[in-house]
């Protein structure tokens, strides 16, 4: 008789158990086929100067002005995707039209040698010749990798040259089902879709309004197509928040995402390019780039909301602070003599940045 109780407490209790077990969601890139999305990116980037070195022919130099220098760049990047065939989790064929693209770098520097005061601002735009085109991304299942192309067949083909399709942000989701409070590691690269959406984008710099160059201080020290490349290092991690309602009524899995990355690029022939560009005074003589060194790290968090229902991203935010060091090394022949610079600058700062996915269209 105990038996019989015992069995019939434990099939009454099974269901009532089963019910408050946390159920397991799917988080996975499904858009239907024949949708059309547009999405937004946006980037801030704020950093100040806070420290310099300078070495002259390897000893301190007893002139090493007192510099004040701050950086700022905004970025915000507009396109289209209509989803023309599926595959298995990413798209088949993808139309994607670059809807606007702009890129603005400002700089304002005062420097004091001496008691002499120099004040320096800089401050340019960016745009690309792909702004208005339209792209067709063909996944090709022989050599693992989308090819891009003109649907029309009108249009340079360099503008193609370092594109990429993933601008879903779908690296960042996790493999298989997850339940609230689940982590999972993701890879480094999986931010460069978020870090450098759509990879190089052509974002050629207009006639820029600078004054003087000030010995290369106010140089252009790139931008995320130069800073996170395929030896962008790090952890990243992800954890499921579990399921909201946005203000809009889209029912949405949230995902927090913290990191720490970091990446070390060689700019050297970045900057003897922009040297021989440069409109130097006569007084300052011939100037060599030997080297420019840059490295970069980035910690913070971001939220990913995704709406599960159908399958894309709904938003995206990121902040995180921002370390980074500048190493460049010049040789300067003027007025008879011969001298090597080597200047060490440490900015800090912000770089945040959002994603934002429009209706369908």
């Amino acid at each position: 008789m105990k038996i019989k109780i015992l069995t019939a407490a434990a099939l009454i209790a099974a269901p009532v158990l089963l019910a408050f077990q946390p159920r397991a969601t799917s988080i996975e890139f499904s858009i239907a086929e024949g949708t059309s999305k547009t999405k937004t990116f946006t980037h801030a980037l704020e950093m100040e100067l806070d420290d310099m070195s300078m070495l002259m022919n390897g000893q301190e130099s007893p002139m090493t002005p007192d510099i004040q220098m701050s950086i700022s760049g905004d970025f915000e990047a507009t396109v289209t995707d209509e989803y023309l065939k599926m595959g298995d989790g990413s798209p088949a064929v993808l139309l994607r039209t670059y809807d606007s693209m702009e890129q603005t770098r400002s700089s304002e520097m005062e420097m004091d040698m001496m008691g002499q005061v120099q004040s320096s601002e800089s401050s340019t735009g960016s745009k690309s010749e792909l702004e208005g085109s339209t792209v067709k991304f063909t996944w090709n299942e022989d050599e693992g990798e989308y090819v891009a192309s003109f649907p029309d067949g009108d249009g340079e083909e360099e503008l193609l040259e370092g594109l990429e399709e993933d601008m879903d942000l779908r690296m960042l989701l996790p493999d298989g089902e997850v339940s609230e409070g689940d982590e999972w590691k993701l890879d480094p690269q999986a931010l460069k879709s978020v870090l450098n959406p759509g990879g190089d984008l052509k974002l050629i710099p207009e006639e820029s309004d600078d004054d003087d160059n000030m010995m290369g201080m106010n140089s252009d020290f790139g931008d995320a197509d130069d800073w996170f490349t395929e030896d962008l290092d790090g952890e990243v991690m992800a954890t499921f928040s579990g399921m909201r309602e946005t203000s809009d009524g889209d029912k949405v899995a949230a995902i927090a995402i913290t990191f720490a990355i970091s990446n070390a690029i060689d700019m050297t022939e970045d900057m003897r390019e922009e040297m021989e560009n440069a409109d130097l005074p006569p007084e300052a003589g011939e100037m060599e780039v030997n080297s420019m060194d840059i490295e970069i790290e980035l910690e913070g968090e971001c939220t990913l909301l995704w709406n599960v229902a159908e399958g894309y991203a709904h938003s995206f935010e990121m902040e995180s602070d921002i370390t980074f060091l500048v190493d460049i090394n010049m040789g300067i022949s003027a007025q008879g003599m011969d001298m090597e610079i080597e200047q060490s600058l440490e900015f800090s700062g912000s770089m945040n940045g959002s994603t934002t996915v429009g209706a369908d269209e």
